[in-house]
């Protein structure tokens, strides 16, 4: 153990590390012995490692086989194929309906079936409006904490119980024939509820420019592309969150329907009690919804998770419903309540804080449960997928180790499993603050320690 422990400390004595803090916990789930502690009781900022534990809470209180049932109705009395009234859509939360348009995916793709839906039921045409019910979420679309400055990015969009490709639409922009001309642009949806402006022009061919900027002003719906893209060059996709998913979310449904034969006049019309649900749409169950929040990373999905166990669990789809959820599992994992401080759902709040002792009980407690493969199945794999695809390719960890990584300014965290040269189970977590050196030399020295790891063997009574 000796020889372990020096090469771990020998990794986090680089002189670039001098006024950074670092807090690590490898064990031993073969037998609970503990191999290294390094601040393991104090207070780090976790980023996205803040997942596993909204993930653990949620296959802990909702189970693997949990999904989302989203009801469909019209509002209003038929007349042949007019519905004379409204389609509501009632949001439970559901973070799934997502295409990556960034692959050439139809963004409205999730929803080409619900048109079909109602033209089975023999809806043609809707008088009234095609409305959202969001009200089972009651905080505001961000979490606490989040930067200003980030709420245009992908990663910041906001959260609602109605939402739509994690709440981002695209700008898709295409260079001009020659140099000077506008570089053309367009959102997509085409119906998105956004104000897009364009200043951006065509650079010459030979140039190999690609040079766009674009940002959402903060709280509103005005977008601005600028910059430079050169003649010949394929055709961009650019991300923009969407302030309101909500209305995102009704808008691209609308179009939807009108892309499919099913004209909605979008009168105002006097309220019908007349009720019938069209259909109810069901997610995939959360054991699959596991891979497509912790392998890419995926904020919202936590976010809603986080206000999917406040509504389910405690009857409020609040933040502070959820956070109670999760202390009452962290509690029955023997996490002390000093032991971290939850804020958001998905790491992305500076006001998050975690012990790492906290994320190893964390990780033990999730392996000795029989609802453990969901976990680790989804969790990202050194040098094969998510956020860890391109670390630690041609190592003995690359395919063995499974875990999460977490990135903010200044913070790099990752934490998981592996297994040794001897086949033992060792849960390790490295979490790093603090830092002023480039996140790619704090990620060497995590993957150099979880390649040590994934090397280490008992025999002789010594690490080799």
């Amino acid at each position: 153990m000796a020889a372990l422990a020096a090469e771990v400390d020998s990794a986090l004595a680089e002189p670039a590390f001098a006024r950074a803090s670092w807090g690590v916990v490898i064990q031993s789930l073969d037998n609970g012995q503990v191999l290294y502690r390094r601040n393991g009781e104090r207070l780090f900022l976790p980023a996205s490692n803040l997942k596993l534990l909204i993930a653990s809470a949620a296959l802990v209180r909702l189970g693997a086989d949990f999904r989302y049932h989203t009801p469909v109705l019209a509002r209003g009395a038929r007349r042949a194929d007019t519905l004379i009234g409204d389609v509501v859509v009632v949001g439970r939360g559901d973070p799934t309906l997502a295409a990556d348009a960034s692959t050439g995916a139809d963004p409205l793709g999730p929803l080409r079936s619900w048109a079909d839906s109602l033209r089975a039921r023999g809806i043609r045409a809707v008088r009234g409006r095609v409305l959202g019910d969001a009200s089972l979420f009651t905080d505001p679309p961000l979490g606490p904490g989040w930067a200003w400055d980030d709420l245009d990015a992908a990663y910041s969009a906001p959260v609602g119980a109605l939402q739509l490709d994690d709440d981002v639409a695209w700008i898709e922009a295409t260079a001009g024939s020659a140099p000077g001309q506008p570089v053309s642009a367009a959102l997509l949806p085409r119906h998105a509820p956004l104000r897009l402006f364009n200043t951006a022009t065509t650079a010459p061919a030979d140039s190999n420019v690609h040079q766009l900027t674009w940002s959402r002003a903060p709280f509103s719906d005005s977008v601005t592309l600028s910059g430079r893209l050169s003649a010949g060059r394929p055709m961009a996709r650019l991300p923009v969150s969407v302030p309101d998913p909500a209305r995102y979310f009704v808008s691209a449904l609308g179009e939807v329907l009108g892309d499919a034969g099913v004209a909605v006049r979008g009168d105002t019309l006097t309220a019908d009690s007349t009720t019938d649900t069209l259909f109810t749409w069901q997610s995939p169950p959360l054991s699959a919804m596991l891979p497509l929040f912790l392998k890419p990373s995926q904020n919202q999905i936590g976010e809603t998770l986080l206000r999917t166990l406040g509504a389910q669990v405690k009857g409020v789809g609040s933040m502070d419903s959820g956070r109670a959820v999760v202390r009452e599992v962290l509690s029955g994992f023997g996490v002390p309540p000093d032991a971290y401080v939850l804020a958001d759902g998905s790491g992305l709040s500076r006001y998050n804080y975690v012990a790492p002792e906290a994320v190893a009980l964390v990780l033990e407690a999730m392996y000795r449960r029989p609802d453990f493969a969901p976990l680790f199945d989804a969790l990202p794999v050194a040098g094969v997928d998510g956020t860890l695809a391109g670390r630690l390719k041609g190592t003995r960890a690359a395919g063995n180790a499974h875990a999460k990584t977490g990135s903010l300014s200044n913070v790099r965290s990752l934490s998981g499993y592996v297994r040794s040269a001897d086949g033992e189970v060792l849960l390790f977590v490295l979490l790093a603050n603090g830092f002023t050196v480039p996140q790619r030399v704090v990620e060497a020295a995590q993957d150099q320690i979880v390649e040590r790891l994934a090397n280490f063997s008992r025999a002789g009574g010594r690490g080799r």
